[in-house]
């Protein structure tokens, strides 16, 4: 739980999820009613966040993609590694967000796992996980140096690669 519950850990993924949720609130609000509007978008945000971030902390879907990047013969802290371990990351948050968001949004127009929910959420689910693995890649490049000089090196972190 430490490896979890640090500062560097907690503000970075802090740091990811709002830029993730900031973005998917407004792609699925807009792909689901060809609009935004503040109190749509302030009402997709204040569930989403918490939620994702929730999930990231205590699901290791991090460590998944870090795991399917090693598989592929990936160096760690590289641009491919990141690449793939991202989309990893993308395809299970944004498949579980944007099936959670229509339920939430659209859950009590045409209710929740019905045909027309489906229909709803297969519409959204690609827009889910583009903006979810763009803007996760947006969060780490931005978060890693401004967590870095928050907080310092991660704990753990080999003294030759704190520059």
């Amino acid at each position: 739980m430490s490896k979890i519950f640090n500062k560097f850990n907690l503000t970075l993924n802090i740091w990811i999820s709002l830029i993730i949720n900031v973005v998917l609130c407004l792609v699925l609000t807009f792909v689901a009613t060809g609009g935004v509007t503040l109190g749509g978008f302030l009402f997709g945000f204040i569930i989403a966040f918490p939620v994702s971030t929730l999930i990231v902390l205590f699901i290791p879907v991090n460590r998944f993609g870090d795991f399917v990047a090693m598989k592929c013969g990936l160096r760690p802290r590289t641009v491919p590694f990141t690449l793939v371990s991202t989309a990893v990351l993308a395809s299970i948050l944004g498949t579980f967000m944007s099936l959670f968001m229509i339920a939430v949004m659209a859950g009590k127009y045409v209710g929740i796992f019905t045909p027309a929910y489906f229909g709803a959420w297969l519409h959204a689910w690609p827009w889910a996980l583009l903006s979810v693995y763009v803007s996760a890649l947006v969060g780490v490049w931005t978060g890693l140096p401004l967590t870095m000089k928050l907080c310092g090196p991660p704990p753990g972190m080999p003294p030759e690669e704190e520059h």
